[in-house]
């Protein structure tokens, strides 16, 4: 056999052995829903039941997004990933939006829902765990001090605004299975007491829940998961999010057959994150087919958590207006919708059309780790670029 023979052997061999070692993360790339239309959701965190200054600056942002309006008419949507309620000084009862306390907030919170704006779900009844709190507060003085004047959770230490972990020590432990259920039962309740349905959407608090979370959230109608692309379910030595046990991607299933839905991107001007850099991830999530949600937190927007309100404001109308010139096709929607775009395989929504499909999936798996430089160097993408080029 001569050598001209068998470098096509060769190179067949190595293509195959590359695509068959990556085989399960090409399929999932594969599978995972190519959307038509760019698409920007800015996904904002720890509203609800809090300090009543929350009020203003969400009539403020409802203001803002009402200002502007997609390609179909439609105006801007913030969801609201929301606390039910806040602990009394001494953590002596809690209040929830249902308390007259929290009436200025909830007004607020029904307006922009009513007029489109604001989309909600469920973050939590609360930012942590409450008898984590109080076994922290034993040997710890910022802890003990917070309880005696409960406020605003961002100045918590971080590992204990977990609500799904115990880490009043660390590294953290995983709470029992039926406190877990009881916990989760009692804010879907309150949830759909407050708002008259039960939550559609769930954003785990600091992105640190089990699967034992997740089946309890979809045995009590949770259709959708936001994630940040794996799942963490633990608080390592240090504090940090750890204990990894699966990666996700957008429309895959988890636990009770909730949807996943990733979240990796950010606009939190309080951090210098700014709207130039949200609007090349923009560009970035639409080039490859996939929505952009942008995450975000109350805390830009408040002054007593740091924030500055007029400038969050400014940012994120600078942001809208520059994405709706830069991408004339650009959706508005809230992640509920999407999930139930993916579920049903919306044609207004999802592309069907394999040749846009394949175009799209080469893109991604460029960016596969290892994979995308292996294939590079071998010749193959180059060639299946081609391939899409001459079908197109």
């Amino acid at each position: 056999m001569t050598l001209l023979t068998l470098l096509p052997i060769a190179w067949l061999a190595l293509a195959a052995g590359l695509l068959f070692a990556w085989r399960g993360s090409l399929l999932a790339l594969w599978r995972e829903p190519v959307f038509k239309t760019p698409i920007l959701i800015v996904e904002s965190d720890d509203w609800g039941a809090g300090p009543p200054v929350q009020a203003e600056a969400l009539a403020a942002i409802d203001a803002c997004l009402e200002r502007h309006c997609d390609a179909t008419g439609r105006p801007a949507v913030m969801t609201l990933a929301l606390i039910l309620a806040t602990p009394k000084p001494g953590m002596v009862g809690f209040e929830t939006l249902m308390d007259a306390s929290q009436r200025a907030t909830l007004t607020a919170i029904r307006s922009g829902r009513e007029r489109g704006v604001f989309a909600l779900q469920l973050h939590g009844m609360l930012h942590f765990w409450p008898d984590t709190l109080r076994a922290a507060a034993l040997d710890r003085a910022e802890v003990r001090a917070w309880l005696a004047a409960p406020e605003l959770t961002e100045r918590l230490p971080s590992h204990l605004q977990s609500r799904w972990t115990d880490a009043s020590t660390l590294p953290s432990r995983p709470h029992a299975r039926e406190r877990v259920e009881a916990a989760v039962a009692e804010e879907v309740a309150l949830y759909a007491e407050v708002f008259a349905a039960p939550p559609e959407v769930v954003v785990p608090p600091t992105f640190v829940w089990t699967r034992e979370v997740e089946a309890a959230w979809a045995a009590r109608g949770v259709r959708v998961v936001i994630t940040p692309g794996h799942r963490l379910t633990c608080r390592d030595a240090s504090g940090d999010p750890a204990c990894q046990d699966k990666n996700l991607r957008n429309g895959e299933h988890g636990e009770g057959e909730a949807l996943y839905l990733v979240r990796d991107e950010y606009f939190e001007p309080l951090l210098g994150q700014r709207p130039e850099r949200a609007l090349e991830a923009l560009a970035r999530k639409t080039r490859l087919g996939r929505p952009c949600l942008l995450e975000t937190h109350r805390g830009n927007f408040l002054a007593a958590a740091g924030g500055d309100l007029d400038g969050a404001l400014a940012a994120l109308d600078t942001l809208y207006t520059i994405a709706l010139r830069s991408f004339p096709t650009l959706r508005f929607a809230s992640c509920a919708e999407l999930g139930r775009a993916i579920r049903s395989g919306d044609a207004l929504w999802i592309e069907r059309n394999k040749r846009a499909r394949f175009t799209i999936w080469l893109r991604r798996v460029a960016l596969l780790p290892r994979f995308g430089k292996a294939a590079r160097m071998a010749g193959l993408l180059p060639l299946l670029n081609l391939f899409a080029r001459c079908h197109s």
